[in-house]
C-alpha cells in the first residue's frame, strides 16, 4: 500500500531506516523498478537506522499480530544496507 502510494504520487526518494526487519526486498525492488531512489541507511554508520531497527523489533515482539498484518513475515537476513 505505502509503496504504491509513493509511486502513484511521484515521490522521488525514499530513505529506509530499517530493512533488517522486512520479510523480503520486494517492496524496495518494486519502488526501484519504478524509478524511485531508495536509500537504505547502514545501521553500522547510522544511529537513526539503529533506532528504527530497535523500534521495529520491539513492536514485533509486543504486537506480533499487528506486525504480521503489515509485513506478513519476519526478518530477512538477505537484506543489507546499500
Amino acid at each position: 500500500m505505502c509503496a504504491g502510494a509513493i509511486v502513484q504520487f511521484g515521490i522521488p526518494r525514499v530513505v529506509v531506516g530499517d530493512a533488517e526487519n522486512a520479510s523480503s526486498n520486494e517492496t524496495i525492488r518494486f519502488m526501484r523498478d519504478r524509478g524511485i531512489d531508495v536509500v537504505i541507511l547502514d545501521p553500522g554508520r547510522s544511529a537513526a537506522a539503529r533506532n528504527c531497527i530497535e523500534l521495529a523489533r520491539r513492536f514485533r515482539e509486543l504486537k506480533p499480530e499487528l506486525w504480521l498484518e503489515d509485513w506478513g513475515g519476519g526478518p530477512n537476513p538477505a537484506l543489507r544496507a546499500t
